[in-house]
C-alpha cells in the first residue's frame, strides 16, 4: 500500500514545487523561481504513512534540478523500506521550463525500478528506458515530464493565470493534464496558515481526484494536496521550506 502511495503521490507531491525571484540568469525567468527545500508529510486519515523531501535548484546559465526523494514513516516503514526518487534536469527560456531529463527510481528490498526520458528539442523526440523497454515518439514543444509540469504550473500561477493545460510524456503517451482554480481558501498546516489558491487538477478529462492548495505568500508553493484512490483518501501537507536564495517580495 505505501509504495502505491508514494508511487501516485510523488508526481504530485511532487508538485512540491515553488518557485520565484531568484538571483539571475541570462534569461528572466529568475524573476519567478527561487530555489528552495520543502519537508512534507504525507498521511492517509490521521496516520502519517509517508515523508517526502523536494529540493529545487537553479544555476547562472539557466538551468534547473528539481529533485523529489520520498520514503515511508511510522507503522508504514515497519513493513515497507521502499525509496523513491525523482528528478528532472533541464533549461529556463523565456519563463518557460523545458526538461531535458527525467528520472524516476523506485528501490524495494528486492527489487528496483527505473525509468528515465531523454528530450530530443532539435528533432522534437523523447526516448523512455526502463529495464525491459526502449521507446521513442515524436512530441509537440512545451511538452513535459510528469516532474517538470509542476514548475510550469507554478510559473502559471506567478504570471496570474488561474488555470493550465500541460502535455506530459508518460508511459509512451501522451497524456493532457489540466488544472484548473476552484477558490481562495485559508489553510492551516504545521508550517503555518496561508491564504492559498485552491485547484483541481484533471487527466485526459477524466473526473478530478486531486485537488492542490498554493501559498502567493510562499511563492505559489503548495501547502497543502489531497489525491482520492480507491483504498482511500491520502494528503501532503508542507512540514517546512528554506529558501536558498533572496527573499522574494
Amino acid at each position: 500500500m505505501t509504495s502505491l502511495v508514494m508511487r501516485h503521490f510523488l508526481p504530485l507531491a511532487l508538485l512540491a514545487t515553488a518557485f520565484l525571484l531568484s538571483h539571475t540568469t541570462a534569461v528572466n525567468a529568475e524573476q519567478s523561481l527561487k530555489a528552495y527545500k520543502a519537508h512534507y508529510r504525507v498521511s492517509k486519515g490521521t496516520f502519517a504513512i509517508g515523508s517526502a523531501n523536494i529540493t529545487l535548484t537553479l544555476s547562472d546559465d539557466g538551468r534547473y534540478q528539481y529533485r523529489a526523494y520520498t520514503t515511508p514513516v511510522g507503522l508504514a516503514a515497519v513493513f515497507r523500506k521502499d525509496e523513491i526518487t525523482e528528478l528532472s534536469d533541464g533549461h529556463i527560456e523565456n519563463n518557460r521550463i523545458i526538461p531535458d531529463h527525467y528520472l524516476y527510481n523506485h528501490k524495494k528490498p528486492k527489487k528496483q525500478r527505473k525509468v528515465s526520458l531523454d528530450f530530443d528539442w532539435e528533432n522534437q523526440r523523447v526516448a523512455n528506458k526502463t529495464a525491459d523497454s526502449h521507446w521513442s515518439m515524436e512530441i509537440p514543444v512545451g511538452t513535459q515530464d510528469k516532474f517538470s509540469q509542476q514548475l510550469s504550473l507554478m510559473l502559471s500561477l506567478c504570471r496570474g493565470e488561474s488555470s493550465a493545460t500541460f502535455q506530459v510524456a508518460d508511459g509512451g503517451l501522451l497524456k493532457t493534464y489540466q488544472y484548473t482554480q476552484v477558490e481562495e481558501e485559508s489553510i492551516r498546516t504545521e508550517a503555518g496558515e496561508y491564504q492559498t489558491l485552491k485547484l483541481a487538477r484533471n487527466k485526459d478529462n477524466k473526473p478530478s481526484k486531486a485537488t492542490l492548495w498554493f501559498a502567493p505568500n510562499l511563492n505559489y508553493l503548495p501547502v497543502k494536496i489531497a489525491k482520492h484512490e480507491k483504498d482511500g483518501d491520502y494528503v501532503m501537507e508542507l512540514i517546512s521550506v528554506k529558501w536558498e536564495g533572496p527573499a522574494s517580495n
